[in-house]
C-alpha cells in the first residue's frame, strides 16, 4: 500500500501572494515618484510600468530605470539627470518597504504545515531563484521552522523544469515518487517535472501570474496535474485517497 511520506511546496504564489505583493510594491514606487514631484498622471504611469514589466519580465531590477528613460525618450517629460536618480531612488525605497511590510503567508499555510507535522508527514519547500532572495522571503514569512527542509534550485545548480531537481529531493529524503506529493502554481515548472518523477502532482489556484485561470493555458494530457485545489486544506483528502 502506498503511503505519503513527503509533501513538497513551491514558494512564490503557492505559500504567499508573490504576484500581488510585487504588483502593489511597484505601484507604491510610482506613488513615491509622484509624491516627490514627478509630473505624470498616475494611471498613465501605472500603465507604463505594467508595459515595462511585461517587456523585461517581472524579475528585472531595472523597471524604474527603464520607466524614467522611457519618459525622457518619448518626449513626454524632460527630466534632469539628478532628478532621474532621485525619482528612481524614491521608487526603489518605496518598493522594498512595501515588500517588507506586506509580505504574509496565505491563511491556510501555517495550519496545513502544522497538521502535516502532527500526522508525521515531512514537508519541504522547493523553489527556484537566488538563495539570498528566497531565504529572505522564507525568514520574513517565519516559515523556516514550519518545514523540515528547504531546497533552492541555485544552491545545487539545477533549475525547474529540469526533473533532476525533483529527483534530487526524492534521493535526499529517501522516498519514492509514489510516496510524495508536490504542490505548485506553475504547470510547466511544477507539474510537468513532478509527473516525470512519478510524484503526485497538485496544481493550486492562487490567482497568480501562472494560474491557468489567468493564462488561459490549454491543459493537454501531458500537462494535466493529478489534482487541482484552491486551498491547502484540500491536500488532506488527497492524502487519504492516495493512502487507500
Amino acid at each position: 500500500m502506498t503511503s505519503i511520506k513527503l509533501i513538497g511546496f513551491d514558494l512564490d504564489d503557492c505559500l504567499f501572494d508573490s504576484t500581488g505583493l510585487s504588483e502593489g510594491a511597484r505601484i507604491m514606487g510610482i506613488d513615491a515618484m509622484i509624491d516627490l514631484g514627478l509630473d505624470i498622471d498616475r494611471d498613465v504611469a501605472i500603465t507604463l510600468i505594467h508595459e515595462i514589466v511585461n517587456e523585461y519580465g517581472s524579475n528585472s531590477s531595472q523597471h524604474y530605470n527603464y520607466f524614467i528613460r522611457r519618459l525622457n525618450e518619448l518626449d513626454i517629460l524632460s527630466i534632469s539627470l539628478n532628478k532621474q536618480f532621485m525619482y528612481i531612488a524614491a521608487a526603489v525605497m518605496a518598493y522594498h518597504k512595501e515588500k517588507i511590510d506586506s509580505i504574509a503567508l496565505y491563511d491556510d499555510v501555517e495550519p496545513c504545515l502544522k497538521k502535516l507535522n502532527k500526522i508525521g508527514i515531512k514537508s519541504v519547500i522547493i523553489s527556484d531563484g537566488l538563495p539570498i532572495k528566497q531565504y529572505e522571503k522564507i525568514l520574513r514569512l517565519k516559515i523556516d521552522k514550519l518545514v523540515d527542509s528547504i531546497v533552492i534550485s541555485d544552491e545545487i545548480g539545477i533549475r525547474k523544469p529540469n526533473p533532476k531537481l525533483f529527483s534530487y529531493y526524492l534521493k535526499k529524503f529517501d522516498v519514492k515518487g509514489a510516496e510524495t506529493i508536490y504542490v505548485g502554481d506553475n504547470i510547466h515548472k511544477d507539474i510537468v517535472p513532478a509527473k516525470k518523477n512519478n510524484i503526485h502532482s497538485v496544481f493550486i489556484h492562487r490567482g497568480g501570474k501562472y494560474d491557468t485561470f489567468n493564462t488561459g493555458l490549454k491543459i493537454t494530457d501531458d500537462l494535466k496535474p493529478d489534482y487541482e485545489i484552491n486551498n491547502l486544506n484540500e491536500i488532506f483528502p488527497i492524502i487519504e485517497k492516495i493512502n487507500k
